[in-house]
C-alpha cells in the first residue's frame, strides 16, 4: 500500500514543521531587562484613585474636538487641592509632559473629592485626562 520511501519522507516533512512550529512560537516572548522597566510595568498595575479633568471646563463640548487622552501618574497630592507630578507611567511626548505640567500648575482637586474619601492627602496614583488637540496650541 504505502512504500517505504513516501513513509519516511512524510516523517520528514512532520519533523520539520513541528521543529518550525517551536521556533516561531518562541519569538514573542519578551523579557524584563532593567529596573526602570519593571518600575514602569509596575506602575502600569496600580490602581488609580481617580480621573481628573485638567483642562475641560464645565459644560465644553468634546465633539468640536475629536477624541481624548489619559496620561496615568505618580503624584504628591496636598491637603489644600494642588498636587505635584513625580513620573508617568508610560513615557509621553516631550510637549504633553510639558502641557500637564502646566495644567496641574493651574489646577485644584474639587473639594467634593476629599470630602467623600476618595483622594487623601499623600503620594497615590492619578489619571489625568486631557484634549490632545490644546495641547498643540
Amino acid at each position: 500500500m504505502w512504500n517505504l520511501e513516501v513513509i519516511v519522507i512524510m516523517k520528514g516533512i512532520w519533523f520539520c514543521l513541528v521543529v518550525l512550529l517551536m521556533l516561531t512560537s518562541c519569538q514573542g516572548i519578551k523579557t524584563v531587562n532593567s529596573d526602570m522597566e519593571e518600575e514602569q510595568l509596575g506602575c502600569e498595575n496600580e490602581i488609580s484613585t481617580a480621573i481628573l479633568w485638567v483642562d475641560r471646563k464645565d459644560g465644553e463640548s468634546l465633539q468640536k474636538y475629536g477624541f481624548i487622552r489619559t496620561a496615568k501618574v505618580h503624584a504628591n497630592v496636598y491637603s489644600d487641592g494642588t498636587f505635584r507630578i513625580m513620573s508617568f507611567c508610560k513615557k509621553q511626548e516631550p510637549e504633553v509632559v510639558t502641557y500637564l505640567k502646566k495644567r496641574v500648575a493651574a489646577f485644584t482637586i474639587p473639594k467634593f473629592f476629599f470630602d467623600e474619601g476618595y483622594i487623601e492627602p499623600g503620594e497615590q496614583y492619578l489619571q489625568l485626562r486631557y484634549i490632545p488637540a490644546k495641547v498643540s496650541r
